[in-house]
């Protein structure tokens, strides 16, 4: 590199570095785990729903069935609805696809 102008690479006192960031988004990486009774429920909740059930009715029948919910009350019409929606919200965020991007 002898061509006139001094780069400041010719200096060994120089140190030279580089700094990024890298932000990864992936859905992956926050996976909800589901305990053999919740997935049950969630089988059985959805097997009714799918069926026709409404949500009232589907909280009549666990309750005569003897289920509970997972902090042991009995269940309403809001706790079927809610355990159908979380999990639906769960499996779109599994399976979302993220636009990649390069950025300063």
């Amino acid at each position: 590199m002898n061509d006139g102008v001094r780069w400041f690479l010719d200096n060994p006192n120089i140190q030279v570095f580089i700094s990024f960031t890298v932000k990864i988004t992936a859905p992956c990486l926050k996976k909800i785990r589901y305990s053999p009774y919740q997935q049950k429920l969630w089988e059985i909740i959805k097997e009714k729903h799918d069926s026709g059930m409404g949500y009232r009715r589907i909280s009549y029948w666990l309750n005569e069935h003897g289920y509970k919910t997972t902090r042991g009350h009995e269940f309403k019409n809001t706790h079927v609805f809610s355990i159908l929606k979380k999990k639906r919200i769960a499996d779109e965020r599994m399976i979302k696809r993220f636009e990649q991007k390069i950025e300063n």
